[in-house]
């Protein structure tokens, strides 16, 4: 399940796609992820999703004759994620399943989102903008009103510590 974490291996960020585009420039940044996933020891099947004809002949490219990933390529991978680590953002795939279960209602990864766009392109007026118009615009309670129960933490499939990224949010962007 999420071997392309919600999407957001699809399009990492450029020093992590570079990596990836630097050693195989025709091959997708999703595919990475899901021939990681596919080559793990036991994984019989793997769930990705997709949105559109073109990411299914994708997946299909290089699914269909599934081959096991080179050391090389294993090598890639590690490379990237070390990248991928040096960048503090908050690994929140919107699934929801947090939302689902916060007696607050806040908007928990829109804010995660406006706090990762901040994190990543340095711009904290549209990242308070993102989150003015994604979570109050929606009716949803902001991070600030987070009554630290911790129901949103154990339903978080990335294991998420919610409650440290909302009190981040709140200082940041509130």
């Amino acid at each position: 399940m999420e071997p392309v974490k919600g999407g957001n291996l699809a399009t990492p960020p450029a020093s992590v796609e570079k990596i990836l585009k630097d050693a195989e420039p025709d091959s997708s940044c999703a595919s990475w992820a899901v021939r990681f996933a596919a080559d793990l020891d036991g994984v019989i099947t793997v769930l990705s999703g997709m949105s559109n004809l073109e990411q299914m002949r994708d997946n299909l490219s290089y699914m269909k004759d599934f081959k096991h990933l080179t050391p090389e390529q294993k090598k890639v991978i590690e490379k990237a994620s070390i990248e991928l680590a040096k960048l503090p953002i908050i690994p929140c795939t919107t699934c929801n399943y947090c939302a689902k279960v916060c007696p607050m209602d806040i908007g928990i990864s829109a804010s995660f989102a406006s706090m990762n766009m901040y994190t990543l392109y340095g711009n904290l007026g549209l990242a308070k903008h993102n989150e003015d118009w994604n979570v109050a615009g929606q009716g949803h309670k902001r991070a600030n009103e987070c009554i630290k129960c911790g129901a949103c933490e154990a339903a978080c499939p990335q294991h998420i510590k919610i409650r440290d990224e909302l009190e981040k949010v709140a200082k940041v962007l509130l």
